[in-house]
């Protein structure tokens, strides 16, 4: 992909943020249906 050099760490610690922040809404999720589930 074409980026601009100079953003390179922003998008990284965008993409870092968004890792961490989907993996939190996944174990959100599970324990819900975790707690749903008999």
């Amino acid at each position: 992909s074409t980026l601009v050099p100079e953003r390179r760490a922003d998008l990284a610690k965008l993409g870092l943020r968004a890792m961490v922040g989907g993996l939190l809404a996944c174990y959100l999720t599970a324990s819900v249906a975790g707690l749903l589930t008999p």
